[in-house]
């Protein structure tokens, strides 16, 4: 199989506010036509391509101390979102559409709600190590925590998640919050962690509404408040991360990793820089 080399800077911190677009990305599939499909001009459709294979990459770390990983964005047909609202049963509304769709800097995907414990969840039927959310409109009310929480294991309940060694994004990025601190509009907000063992699929008949046989986070508001709300989200794996050093490589050289559902590979780097670099090859298929 033919690789392709990657070697480019890598400003933001994981996607930046370029979700749902081909920007910012270390390498994007490339595309096929889908003969007699609906499109813009002519009778043809272009559909991306999935599944990836990454191998010798090397990450430059020119920030401080950072934690720093390469890994794959999800095509969107592989992972779902949409509204926690505790006063319904069930009480998951699906809101995909408006989570993945263009053109990014439409405020459609609330985040919050007026009503204390509301929030907003994503699933997929594997694994994710990474969210990334384009937040659109800044939420207003400075007393509000933001938690999270994974399905257990048993997918009949919730796990709390803490702010310990599963996380590796930088507080000031996170989606979880701490009261006196909100989102800002025109920003990256995201949830980058070390999937546990112990995170299961929802059970048969679903969790919350959430479909069953889905691995799912969710991101509650703990008081009422002006809702924060995103354009656009993004999903996706890690299939490296290492803490390092300032001005500090963390490279592989023999190990290969594969991901089917991926459409396009990132790199992630906890403290930004317009000095920091991705280097690897890339293939498609898995």
């Amino acid at each position: 199989m033919a690789w392709n080399i990657i070697n480019t800077s890598y400003p933001q911190i994981l996607r930046g506010i370029l979700q749902q677009t081909t920007e910012g990305l270390a390498y994007v599939a490339p595309t096929y036509t889908v003969p007699g499909s609906p499109r813009a001009a002519g009778n043809d459709a272009d559909q991306r391509m999935v599944g990836l294979t990454l191998r010798r990459f090397e990450l430059n770390n020119r920030a401080a101390a950072a934690n720093v990983g390469i890994g794959f964005r999800w095509a969107n047909q592989y992972w779902g979102a949409g509204q926690l609202v505790a006063a319904d049963t069930p009480d998951f509304t699906d809101d995909t559409t408006d989570a993945q769709d263009a053109p990014v800097g439409t405020a459609d995907f609330p985040l919050m709600n007026t009503t204390a414990a509301d929030g907003w969840a994503v699933h997929s039927a594997r694994p994710f190590s990474w969210v990334s959310v384009r937040i659109e409109t800044a939420d207003v009310g400075a007393s509000a925590d933001v938690t999270a929480d994974y399905s257990n294991f048993a997918g009949t309940g919730w796990t709390a998640i803490t702010t310990g060694a599963q996380n590796f994004e930088a507080v000031a990025s996170s989606l979880i919050k701490a009261a006196g601190v909100n989102y800002t509009d025109a920003t990256e907000r995201m949830f980058v962690w070390a999937p546990p063992n112990n995170w299961g699929k929802t059970a048969t008949g679903g969790l919350n509404g959430i479909p069953e046989g889905r691995y799912a986070l969710r991101f509650l508001c703990d008081v009422a408040t002006t809702a924060a709300s995103a354009s656009v989200i993004e999903v996706g794996s890690l299939v490296a991360v290492e803490s390092v050093a300032t001005l500090a490589l963390y490279s592989a050289d023999q190990t290969t990793f594969s991901d089917s559902y991926a459409d396009a590979v990132v790199a992630f780097f906890s403290v930004a820089n317009d000095g920091n670099r991705v280097t690897a090859e890339v293939t498609m298929g898995v």
